[in-house]
């Protein structure tokens, strides 16, 4: 009996001690930049749409890997959900996002592909998960990302779909319903 005992304490200690999925080394995050051909293929492709809240970047790893100008690196900051227009989700989430430091001029080249972190703000996120789902990152990088401002969205210029450009949240909601299953 006492050996039963002792075999089940140290299987329960060993749960804490070793968790069945470890934390993602941020530092190897790839993200995929492949953009959508429609906005309904971003919607498609989008595993958790959100309304939310950014907070600045949280965290920030070296990837050990560089690009003319810089080394890259991966930030990572808090999202908090305002409403949830497809997918399910807690009120909170980690999105990771690649950028340059140093940081590059506005006008280079290299901000279309290593965005960095968003600035604080609320956003319309379309977002899939990367590095066994504790981490999301935007579809198609800038694609996926639409400012809110004065209650509506802002389609990013080069980035985003013009048919998502100044709607309210309502009628994105529409619109993504229309889409998404």
């Amino acid at each position: 009996m006492l050996h039963r005992l002792c075999l089940a304490l140290l299987i329960m200690l060993g749960a804490f001690v070793f968790p069945a999925s470890a934390a993602p080394d941020i530092g190897s995050v790839r993200i995929d930049p492949t953009p959508a051909k429609t906005w309904q293929d971003l919607v498609k492709n989008s595993e958790l749409i959100v309304v939310a809240r950014t907070d600045s970047a949280s965290q920030s790893v070296a990837t050990g890997r560089a690009v003319h100008g810089g080394k890259l690196v991966n930030y990572v900051q808090t999202l908090h959900f305002k409403q949830v227009l497809k997918g399910s989700g807690n009120r909170l989430a980690r999105l990771v996002s690649t950028g340059v430091e140093p940081l590059p001029d506005a006008s280079s080249p290299l901000n279309q592909t290593y965005p960095g972190p968003l600035a604080e703000g609320d956003y319309v996120l379309f977002l899939h998960r990367v590095a066994g789902g504790e981490l999301y990152s935007a579809v198609g990088l800038w694609q996926g990302v639409y400012p809110l401002l004065y209650g509506k969205t802002i389609a990013l210029e080069a980035a985003g779909f013009a048919e998502l450009n100044q709607l309210s949240v309502e009628e994105i909601t529409r619109k993504v319903k229309s889409v998404a299953p």
